[in-house]
């Protein structure tokens, strides 16, 4: 069954709060935070529907004038895991930032993290920067982009008269 994808708002935060709680230990966003982000415009949520468990939900963030989105979070619930959420969600913020005119989408990941940086490594990431000490508990953070195809405008041909 495919995975569909949706936007989510702010009537969808419970749910996310509670993907966010079953996937992350530390370094997990707080419900005020999700909130915050959730209404301020900037960041958008796509939520995975459809799917056993809670599914999943990716923050995708934008900032005005820039080519560079930014994947703030991925999470999917752990009952919901290998129905290929992460897969989709990753697919959908591709295809939701290249629309946006970036260029590029850019993420952080644990330096351990093997599943994520497999993941990341199968949609085209590949290492820009470290950020050491970036996590709570001390670990380095890989800083990690994948260029994306801008959709081409459609050209409007110009022929002289008849």
């Amino acid at each position: 069954m495919p995975v569909t994808i949706g936007e989510a708002g702010l009537k969808d935060l419970d749910r996310i709060d509670r993907i966010e709680a079953a996937s992350f230990d530390a370094d997990r966003f707080a419900r005020r935070n999700l909130s915050r982000m959730l209404a301020g415009g900037r960041t958008r949520f796509l939520l995975a529907g459809d799917v056993v468990g809670e599914g999943g939900y990716l923050a995708l963030s934008f900032r005005a004038g820039s080519r560079v989105a930014r994947i703030y979070s991925l999470a999917v619930d752990p009952a919901s895991r290998r129905q290929g959420i992460a897969e989709a969600l990753l697919d959908a913020a591709k295809s939701r930032a290249a629309a946006q005119g970036c260029r590029v989408l850019r993420l952080e990941v644990r330096a351990t993290n093997s599943a994520a940086r497999k993941l990341y490594d199968r949609h085209g990431f590949r290492l820009h920067d470290e950020r050491i000490a970036y996590y709570e508990d001390g670990e380095t953070a890989l800083v990690l982009e994948a260029p994306l195809e801008v959709p081409a405008s459609p050209v409007i041909a110009e022929h002289d008269p008849l």
